[in-house]
């Protein structure tokens, strides 16, 4: 297993198992210092990679901690907790204007032609146009870190996977290729994404999906993911490895690296605890 990641996301993402864990999370995620502190335990731990899906404080504090430490961005958009709110407020068109607002004026101009050229499908509500568009205007905002991957939301995905939109995909791996980054897949479903892109899968330098000794989240079985990694365990980055904290991280990663997996993605809340115990993973 050679990549380690710590998972960062909005705190309103996540399930609480408690009003207190939520409290806590919530206080953390709101401040980058906090955030950072977070980053650099990952990073003793052994984390020399951030999965994120950004929010202001999510950015802040990996633009500082790249400053500090040689650690890869795998950027996760678009950020799907924040515009579902801003559509529930605003409105479509209005979402999406928030989002342009934001830009600098050469990236507006850069994503408003952009948005000239699929002017049919951009009327036409297409669903991975709009997906891309909004993905290209959050990914214009990250220009100051370090990006080497970048992947779709996992909502984004299932619903991609679901309704069989090949175009999506090929549409983020032609982003992918255009600005020098790889090509990430993020999904509960790794099974469906196999049907669904055949060979192109390959075109995916990183799967990121559950695995742990739970099964938690493995669809549909656990027995059925087992062997489709197996098949090419250097594709695959596993995640939801503590199945929620049933299972010791120290057990889930010997599972992971039992496997031959390429790499596995940390909970923020496994990463404190391993710290506090100063149990090297």
């Amino acid at each position: 297993m050679t990549e380690l990641a710590l998972e960062l996301v909005p705190a309103e993402s996540r399930h609480y198992a408690s009003w207190e864990d939520r409290l806590d999370a919530v206080a953390r995620h709101s401040r980058p210092d906090e955030l950072h502190a977070l980053l650099e335990k990952a990073h003793a731990l052994g984390a020399r990679a951030v999965l994120a899906v950004f929010d202001d404080p999510i950015r802040e504090a990996v633009a500082a901690f790249q400053r500090w430490r040689d650690v890869a961005c795998w950027a996760v958009v678009p950020n799907m907790f924040s515009f579902i709110r801003d559509l529930t407020d605003l409105g479509m068109v209005g979402a999406a204007a928030a989002r342009f607002r934001r830009l600098r004026p050469a990236d507006m101009l850069r994503v408003g032609a952009g948005a000239l050229l699929r002017a049919d499908r951009v009327l036409k509500k297409d669903f991975a146009t709009g997906v891309m568009l909004v993905a290209e205007m959050e990914l214009l905002a990250l220009r100051a870190l370090r990006v080497q991957r970048i992947a779709l939301h996992p909502q984004v995905t299932e619903i991609a996977l679901a309704g069989g939109v090949r175009e999506l995909f090929q549409a983020l791996l032609a982003r992918a290729e255009a600005s020098g980054v790889q090509a990430a897949l993020v999904t509960h479903n790794p099974l469906v994404a196999r049907e669904l892109l055949g060979r192109e899968l390959l075109r995916f330098a990183a799967i990121v999906s559950p695995c742990s000794p739970a099964g938690y989240k493995m669809f549909p079985s656990r027995a059925a993911c087992l062997e489709l990694m197996r098949s090419d365990p250097d594709r695959y980055v596993a995640s939801e490895l503590t199945a929620a904290g049933r299972v010791p991280l120290r057990e889930a990663l010997a599972e992971c690296r039992a496997l031959g997996l390429r790499g596995a993605a940390l909970e923020p809340a496994a990463v404190l605890a391993a710290f506090k115990e100063g149990s090297p993973l």
